[in-house]
């Protein structure tokens, strides 16, 4: 069955399965679902919990016999499987569906994962899972989605934030969400509940943007000028060296323009995308630049190239400015 983070806390109340598969690329909805989980089990009489972190020499059968033998009390388990990486090997795929095939009616199962692809998603270890229980995967929020998100989280805490706050610590967290609940972990203590305005906020917060290329990148071809500008400062600041943003956006240019050929030669869109691995931004971004705009890009980043080397008197991180801008221009008018 599969389920949604934001719902998994009330789906718990009503059923308690004997499998679950809890992943993705949102670390903290991933423990947070976990925890949720543990303490479900908690509150229901099951004392006992066993942790495996499954590595390459992981001992499949360990896990067998614990799932299979009785409690030292006597006791229902809770048995975690900790995976350190998607690919469990044939032992690992085979132990994950025998187990799913027969299990024991007195212990529950949790499986943790990081983030999977489509084709984990359709293995035959990951659809046993699916039936015999729950599968649960923690998606990362849109920007549009985090204030949303932490208005939620201010108003279990007693808040009643106003627009300006939620926008301000939204752009300030930048899509981390454990720097958000960190964020209102402390309003909660140094503030009184009730309403909270943007002032208020920015007086007891911190800036907790994490910035990365891949965000740069990110921001830049979705077209959001603003936010790609704020990034590549923050990057900066932080002492990232000019050679990996550029790299990076250089990168992500030549994807483009792979996705822009295959599609040219007749290929469809889906598997033009799972080809180069494209992002959901990728194939708007490459209309809205289109192949004449890509090569220009990656002219202008050989320019910016140039300036990092020393062969040009700018500076480059000015070249990387007027690059980051062009990349995320609206669409030309012309075709």
């Amino acid at each position: 069955m599969r389920i949604r983070a934001e719902d998994f806390p009330a789906r718990l109340e009503a059923r308690l399965f004997p499998f679950y598969l809890i992943f993705g690329d949102e670390p903290l909805l991933v423990q947070e679902c976990a925890d949720a989980l543990r303490s479900t089990c908690r509150d229901g009489g099951i004392g006992e919990r066993q942790v495996f972190d499954v590595d390459a020499g992981f001992d499949w059968n360990r896990l067998g016999a614990e799932c299979s033998g009785l409690s030292l009390f006597g006791d229902r388990k809770l048995i975690e499987v900790r995976l350190a990486g998607a690919k469990l090997g044939a032992e690992g795929s085979a132990m994950l569906r025998e187990l799913a095939a027969q299990p024991a009616s007195d212990n529950v199962v949790l499986v943790l994962g990081g983030k999977l692809d489509r084709d984990v998603e359709k293995s035959a270890w990951f659809r046993a899972l699916d039936e015999a229980g729950a599968t649960v995967r923690a998606w990362p929020l849109r920007r549009n989605e985090l204030p949303g998100w932490i208005g939620q989280r201010l108003r279990a805490a007693g808040f009643k934030p106003s627009p300006d706050a939620l926008a301000l610590l939204a752009e300030r967290v930048e899509g981390n969400l454990l720097a958000a609940r960190q964020e209102i972990d402390k309003l909660a203590l140094l503030a009184e509940p009730g309403p909270l305005d943007a002032a208020t906020l920015a007086a007891l917060v911190n800036d907790s943007a994490r910035y990365s290329v891949y965000d740069l990148c990110d921001r830049a071809l979705e077209g959001d000028r603003a936010a790609a500008v704020r990034t590549l400062t923050g990057l900066r600041a932080e002492g990232t060296e000019a050679t990996i943003v550029l790299w990076a956006l250089a990168e992500e240019f030549r994807r483009l323009l792979r996705i822009g050929r295959r599609r040219a030669s007749g290929e469809g869109s889906e598997q033009a995308m799972r080809a180069e691995r494209g992002k959901p931004y990728s194939e708007a971004a490459f209309r809205r630049l289109g192949h004449q705009g890509l090569q220009q890009l990656l002219r202008l980043a050989a320019e910016v190239d140039r300036c990092i080397k020393g062969l040009d008197k700018r500076d480059a991180w000015d070249a990387l400015l007027e690059l980051v801008v062009r990349a995320g221009r609206p669409a030309n008018p012309r075709p």
